[in-house]
């Protein structure tokens, strides 16, 4: 066996060893991040936002990083907006739907690891007046003769 096939060899072996203790605790974020201990999000969640009608989308502008997320992925997030029953949004698409139209909110919201909440931050916005009725085309229709 060549030198090159035996470190090979050896490093694939050390690689698998190391795989093998991350794999079976099933902390899935320290497949990626080492042996860092895992905590809960170590700052609280700040979002650009996009307001479309009575719908509200969330962009997150930081917790971008393992050790901003606590180096435990951000599974979900918990959003209270005034004296409203907390919701649970996903992760992956942070958005909150049918909301009342041409409303003020004033939200908290919290970012949730498997070890933990960070602290809240908060945010504001203002939802749309949504128009309803027939569509414009049938309207201009309707008024011919």
């Amino acid at each position: 066996m060549s030198s090159k096939t035996l470190i090979m060899v050896s490093c694939i072996l050390y690689c698998q060893s190391l795989l093998a203790g991350v794999w079976g605790n099933e902390n899935w974020g320290r497949m990626y991040w080492g042996s860092n201990t895992a905590t809960s999000p170590v700052e609280a969640p700040l979002f650009n936002i996009t307001v479309d009608g009575t719908d509200i989308s969330l962009v997150l502008t930081n917790l971008l990083t393992g050790a901003d997320m606590g180096w435990s992925v951000v599974t979900h997030f918990v959003v209270t907006c005034g004296d409203s029953d907390p919701v649970t949004i996903n992760a992956l698409n942070p958005e909150l739907t049918d909301l009342e139209p041409n409303t003020d909110y004033t939200c908290s919201i919290v970012a949730w690891n498997d070890e933990g909440a960070s602290t809240a931050s908060e945010f504001a916005f203002t939802t749309e007046e949504t128009i309803s009725g027939l569509p414009i085309w049938l309207l201009y229709q309707a008024t011919q003769t």
